[in-house]
């Protein structure tokens, strides 16, 4: 048998039962609890003393260990080493950013190493016998992969969770925290979507935003503190809903620019936390606990709310619409902005203009009729100024009279 699964001593059961539903972290807390009863062996923590790989019983643990010097839950990094009674003391807890497999000698993936660290993060802090074995289960599938003891087909995983007296929804509980982080773990990344390009001042605006996992699933249930600064300024929080969306309104004061920045403080850890012993053939001990933070910020544009003109031209004489009539539209400088022929209906607009006087200059009319005289337009903030521009036809030129032919009569000679 392998020298991590050596007798731990003898271990006195306390079944500590709190409802696990996926997804939720429960009897979440500092330390374990002892019944007055307990022996000092169950400084080991919730879980299960099962046989050894050789078939020995109760020589073998699952489950989380309290270690000396270290808050919270412990849970083993190296199944194949001596237990932590033989580590001779352990160093200070640092984030681990690579690990290497003492068993197997393959290093874990950086996305396995961060859903280790979901799972201690959410589930591995817990009184819950049957829940501390699902998690020692898990972190060893994520940091022994390809190995005996590594789910969904390790022999030796198998046989730990099938023992007498494991609880039967402790391997049902390992897959489904496998599944979930499969899903949701991170590292994260806050996402800002505003509803609309350009803000306007004093105008409500939407913005929507999620947290995504490295899987870029949308995580539910995710706190965001949020801070306005610029145009628009304030703090608030939102919190992402069932479908891992949360929604915050802006309102600009003022025109420029408005930032706004999102932070998730409480997330489910993203790096292995682990401490090493002093004795090297002891194990490494994997820690509970730690969370991760991610931020964003966003900038919006903040502009004035913008007018029109709209021009409608008819026939001065019959009041018919005109169309193909061409006009500029001239600011108060006296500048271009704008230019463009009426339509069938005899109907050119302008949008996007900025409050101001204007001044409307008919280019060119259609045949037979005059230009109008130009005309001066006030737009206002979102709202269309309206004018109508009637062409006046140009008249007939007037008929020559014929003048009257005198024919003089010439005085008659004889022959």
């Amino acid at each position: 048998m392998s020298v991590a699964e050596k007798s731990v001593g003898s271990h006195v059961h306390h079944k500590f039962r709190y409802p696990v539903v996926l997804g939720t972290a429960v009897a979440l807390g500092a330390g374990i609890l002892l019944a007055p009863n307990a022996t000092a062996a169950d400084k080991w923590g919730p879980g299960y003393l099962i046989s050894d790989s050789t078939g020995k019983p109760d020589t073998s643990h699952i489950g989380a260990y309290k270690v000396a010097g270290i808050d919270g839950l412990a849970y083993c990094g190296d199944p194949e080493l001596a237990g932590p009674d033989a580590a001779n003391g352990y160093g200070s807890p640092q984030n681990f950013t690579a690990w290497t497999s003492k068993a197997t000698g393959k290093p874990a993936s950086d996305q396995d190493l961060a859903r280790a660290a979901y799972v201690l993060s959410k589930y591995g802090n817990t009184t819950d016998d049957a829940q501390a074995a699902a998690v020692d289960a898990a972190v060893y599938s994520y940091l022994e992969a390809g190995s005996t003891y590594a789910l969904p087909d390790g022999k030796r995983a198998l046989e730990r969770l099938a023992s007498t007296g494991v609880a039967p929804e402790a391997k049902k509980w390992a897959t489904g925290y496998m599944n979930e982080a499969a899903l949701f773990a991170g590292p994260y990344k806050v996402n800002i979507k505003p509803s609309e390009g350009t803000l306007k001042p004093g105008v409500k605006t939407a913005v929507t935003l999620d947290v995504t996992s490295a899987a870029g699933r949308k995580v539910p249930g995710v706190k965001l503190d949020l801070d306005l600064t610029g145009a628009a300024s304030g703090a608030a929080t939102a919190t992402t809903n069932a479908d891992g969306v949360a929604t915050a309104t802006i309102t600009p004061a003022k025109t420029g620019t408005a930032t706004l920045k999102a932070t998730a403080k409480s997330l489910p850890g993203s790096a292995l936390r682990a401490v090493t012993p002093n004795n090297s053939k002891a194990q490494r001990m994997v820690l509970t606990g730690g969370t991760s933070t991610a931020e964003a910020q966003a900038q919006f544009k903040v502009d004035t709310l913008k007018g029109g003109i709209k021009v409608v031209k008819t026939a001065a004489d019959t009041g018919k619409a005109l169309g193909g009539v061409a006009f500029d539209i001239k600011d108060a400088a006296g500048k271009t902005v704008a230019n463009g022929k009426t339509d069938a209906d005899g109907v050119w607009q302008v949008k996007d203009l900025a409050p101001g006087s204007y001044t409307v200059h008919e280019v060119k009319a259609v045949e037979g009729y005059q230009l109008a005289p130009d005309q001066t337009a006030a737009v206002s903030a979102d709202k269309t100024a309206e004018l109508a521009v009637k062409d006046i036809k140009i008249p007939a030129p007037a008929k020559p009279k014929p003048r009257p032919v005198t024919i003089p009569v010439l005085p008659q000679t004889g022959v």
